[in-house]
């Protein structure tokens, strides 16, 4: 990849694709050296042509503060529609170019290991995680990369930026957006890559019914010996290991593992080593999750069969935060599904924290992914597909991607062969129906004269484990309790009998017998009633 050592406003036009920009991978877990550049930045707003913000951005002085991660409109940091001077403008005829921006900047020293790794001559790079774009971005005063969509982590390459100083500066552009608010709503870093390290691992994992199957296509650079091993559960036993080179698969078959699936999210952890010929070695570490996932137009199916999809649509800009989304939001959202029967999320207008996907592979929730949908069209748009995909597509729980009207739809083929592509589900508004009890039902209920119907929707799960509190009421008070268990097959009917009293309303509580993470035992999935019984009939 050539460097670009100097920033162009053209860029801005069309819009162009990203310029120094590394190539998208995966989420995982790594042994690199890594040192956050969140907290307190200086930020300065800014108003005046594009060509005016990129040469005054990397020499701004006379800056207030603002957090990082965070949004620039919560502390009056990004310009408001009446500081424009259009008097000013007019005067060279430029009106319709003046735009809103703000300068950030940030101050550091490397750590103790990442000094190390810049002295030994590891690739240093800095990566932000989340902002509104499009961004141009200096270090020590050289220009090191632009982006236009921020929605995805865009990786440059600062080896070479770095100077030989104790103290170090980075500067950031960030330009009008159409997005809901700005600012770097995700956490920033600088990591060390040795020479040979890792660029993208891209697991393909499957299940039969049987036995799993695991197919690894890596990609690296400076070359060296690849080493994959397959961990259990408990993250102790070693399930699996094979040997190779980059850009070879690498294929496993007849793999003792348990499939996952919303119902049951079996988790496994990949550890993949890349050693090179001088003894240094890149390590990194993600969670796979073993499904056979299968579609027709009529149909997607996990596991040999129909996928029921009880679903919401999420959209990651919280009311007090913005995009700053953090882990506890994530959480609440994450917890609210599972406790209201819901098994699916699709994605609304661009993917959202990665740490999102981890949770949905952990909890178990099937994901409808989304690119950004900021561009419409052009290189900007094919690039955002493109890195959606190449960041998303090692989760299991992500189950299709919806590209909405981008036309990329032969470019998300090639990247990911192994997912369907949806159109918009229908599915409502996560935040519109926060209110409702209970939206799905993962057990529905239906009390009679003589005992009780139930029905089980999920897929895999049976019933065995569930807990049936029957019950009558009167005046608001439970008079009879009678706890009972029935275990109905997945997507089966099938009847309890139980002898009421002759009296109250009839209740039955469908509950957990068990504590889960996101419920603690004796938590109620399903509820169904009955009127108290005619005059006659009593």
């Amino acid at each position: 990849m050539n460097h670009i050592l100097e920033p162009d406003v053209a860029w801005l036009r069309d819009p162009g694709a990203s310029v120094n920009r590394l190539r998208v991978h995966s989420t995982w877990r790594s042994r690199r050296p890594i040192q956050m550049l969140s907290s307190t930045w200086q930020v300065s707003s800014a108003i005046g042509t594009a060509a005016e913000l990129i040469e005054r951005a990397p020499t701004q002085r006379n800056f207030g503060a603002t957090s990082v991660p965070g949004i620039l409109e919560l502390d009056g940091s990004w310009p408001s529609q009446n500081e424009r001077s259009p008097d000013a403008a007019a005067r060279d005829g430029h009106a319709e170019s003046r735009i809103r921006a703000s300068i950030l900047r940030r101050e550091f020293s490397l750590d103790a290991p990442l000094k190390e790794a810049s002295e030994r001559g590891w690739m240093m790079t800095l990566t932000f995680g989340g902002f509104s774009g499009p961004l141009y971005a200096w270090v020590d005063g050289s220009f090191v990369g632009f982006c236009p969509d921020g929605f995805i982590p865009a990786a440059f390459d600062v080896t070479d930026a770095l100077e030989p100083t104790h103290t170090h500066a980075i500067s950031v552009l960030l330009l009008e957006s159409p997005a809901c608010c700005h600012g770097l709503f995700r956490e920033v870093s600088l990591e060390a890559r040795p020479p040979s390290h890792l660029v993208d691992v891209f697991p393909m994992a499957s299940h039969d019914g049987a036995s799993g199957s695991l197919r690894l296509e890596i990609e690296a650079t400076g070359g060296g010996r690849l080493r994959a091993a397959l961990l259990g559960e408990a993250h102790q036993e070693e399930m699996w290991s094979a040997r190779g080179v980059p850009d070879a698969p690498i294929v496993a078959q007849g793999l003792d593992v348990i499939p996952w699936s919303a119902e049951e999210p079996a988790l496994y952890t990949l550890v993949v080593t890349l050693s090179a010929e001088d003894g240094t070695e890149d390590t990194i570490a993600l969670q796979v999750g073993f499904r056979g996932l299968e579609t027709s137009p009529q149909n997607v199916r996990l596991g040999g069969r129909p996928l029921v999809l009880r679903g919401v649509r999420r959209n990651e800009c919280h009311p007090r935060t913005g995009l700053a989304v953090g882990l506890p939001e994530m959480l609440e959202d994450i917890v609210w599904c599972k406790r209201h029967g819901v098994n699916a999320i699709e994605i609304s207008d661009a993917p959202v924290h990665a740490r999102f996907y981890e949770l949905a592979d952990e909890y178990g929730l099937y994901i409808i992914d989304h690119p950004s949908a900021l561009h419409r069209s052009g290189e900007a748009c094919a690039e955002a597909v493109e890195a959606a995909i190449r960041r998303d597509r090692a989760h299991p729980s992500v189950i299709a991607w919806s590209l909405g009207d981008s036309g990329q739809e032969e470019l998300a083929r090639s990247l990911d062969p192994t997912r369907p592509l949806m159109s918009a589900s229908g599915f409502p508004e996560l935040e519109k129906i926060r209110g409702e009890e209970l939206h799905y039902a993962p057990v529905s209920v239906a009390p009679s004269y003589s005992g009780v119907t139930v029905r089980n929707h999920m897929t895999f799960t049976s019933t065995g484990d569930l807990e049936f509190l029957c019950r009558t009421v009167e005046d608001g008070h439970a008079t009879w309790e009678y706890p009972a268990f029935l275990d109905v097959a997945p997507g089966e009917t099938a009847f309890l009998p139980v002898e009421w009293p002759a009296s109250g309303v009839r209740e039955v509580s469908v509950r957990l017998s068990y504590g889960t993470g996101w419920a603690p035992a004796g938590f109620e999935i399903g509820r169904g009633f009955m009127p108290a019984p005619p005059q006659g009939l009593r």
